[in-house]
């Protein structure tokens, strides 16, 4: 393991797809622990959630600047970034998803994963736009990465002394079921938990 002290600390390699001509090839990307305490990376979840039109980066943000303040060891922060070297400074250009854990006493939680939007595939579409959209997608621009999602929860398996739960938005359940997780409870279908064997 590359460790590198108090910054942005590599844990593990992880394949992504990644674009090549008009085919996905794969791509090894590198899963990194940042600390919320280092001003690099501090500055680069910053950066990310000026230039990201993503739903959680404020809050990633925001909850690793309180967690440099009030010193919260519970709270984990991860990046997956294309970069391969130089964890000490982290490009926020080659940032490809940023994902909060929270350390509970019985799980961890993932509390926000946030993939690029640029990356992220399969957006459901209103039936709206299905209706007055034509059927073909020659013109939609196929994203740079993808499995970039899934690469961030087999890595967060990975390096979880403990099962992992969540609280989904609609739009992503079908997602976490196809990378392992399952609904807790019929009367909380929003709680999903992924069991450590």
């Amino acid at each position: 393991m590359n460790q590198v002290s108090f910054k942005g600390s590599f844990l593990n390699p992880i394949n992504v797809k990644k674009l090549n001509g008009n085919q996905y090839k794969d791509f090894q990307a590198s899963f990194v622990e940042l600390n919320p305490k280092d001003k690099a990376d501090l500055d680069m979840l910053n950066k990310i959630q000026m230039t990201w039109r993503g739903d959680f980066t404020d809050t990633i943000f925001n909850s690793a600047f309180c967690s440099s303040v009030l010193g919260d060891d519970k709270k984990k922060f991860y990046a997956l970034t294309s970069q391969q070297d130089s964890f000490d400074k982290l490009d926020y250009k080659k940032v490809l998803g940023v994902v909060e854990m929270n350390k509970c006493e019985n799980t961890n939680r993932i509390e926000f994963l946030q993939v690029n939007p640029d990356y992220i595939t399969g957006k459901p579409k209103s039936w709206l736009s299905k209706l007055f959209s034509k059927n073909t997608n020659s013109n939609e621009k196929l994203p740079f990465f993808k499995r970039v999602g899934a690469a961030i929860l087999d890595s967060l398996k990975k390096h979880s002394d403990k099962s992992l739960d969540l609280i989904s938005v609609d739009s992503a359940t079908g997602f976490y079921k196809k990378n392992g997780f399952s609904r807790k409870s019929l009367f909380y279908p929003a709680y999903f938990i992924w069991s450590k064997k």
